[in-house]
């Protein structure tokens, strides 16, 4: 649940895009990790963030290290939408940590979809481990379509499986996987910064 815990997602990791753009992402991601290491003064005001806190500020900074091109954010007036397709693992954390943010000079919403037709209006995407049976479907929709949506996932080997970034928990440390080519044929340019601290790198 986000509760006092999300205070603290908010306070200490939502400066990871820019501490990054001071230093270095490597340096920004062990502030990250640090900021998770409170002393236990510290910790025992602020509630630590759970798993799906942490997620949703690695995710929302997969979102700022990439780039898409201007010609399909869509008009001017229209949000940056950052979908989650299935079952919400992230109850209301996602929406705090893009709450009142805005990207491309467009406002940051968080939409939740049912329907596999529904993601192309998506500009990053997130797909739940409840539709680990449409991943193929899904993937193939968005070629077919053209779509420039950044896929993410929790599911197995994702960005082997065409998907562009697989998020996973691992030796309690959050890591994960891209697939260079799929975000190429998306239109989708990724950091070089984040690529060099990516688990695995698919290219």
């Amino acid at each position: 649940m986000v509760g006092g815990s999300s205070v603290a997602v908010r306070a200490y990791l939502i400066d990871w895009s820019r501490a990054a753009r001071r230093s270095s992402i490597q340096a920004a991601i062990i502030a990250v990790l640090v900021a998770f290491s409170l002393s236990a003064s510290l910790a025992a005001e602020v509630a630590a963030p759970s798993e799906y806190e942490l997620k949703a500020v690695f995710i929302y900074n997969f979102i700022k290290f990439t780039e898409w091109p201007p010609a399909k954010l869509g008009k001017s007036d229209e949000p940056f939408i950052i979908g989650i397709l299935g079952k919400d693992p992230f109850g209301g954390a996602l929406d705090k940590v893009v709450e009142g943010d805005t990207l491309y000079d467009k406002r940051v919403v968080v939409r939740r979809y049912a329907r596999i037709d529904d993601v192309v209006a998506s500009h990053a995407l997130f797909i739940s481990f409840s539709e680990e049976q449409s991943i193929t479907a899904v993937l193939k929709l968005l070629d077919a379509q053209g779509a420039s949506i950044l896929t993410i996932s929790e599911s197995e080997n994702f960005a082997k499986r065409g998907g562009i970034i697989g998020l996973k928990k691992a030796n309690k440390k959050v890591v994960f996987g891209i697939n260079l080519i799929a975000a190429n044929r998306a239109g989708l340019n990724i950091s070089a910064q984040l690529l060099k601290i990516a688990k695995d790198v698919v290219k």
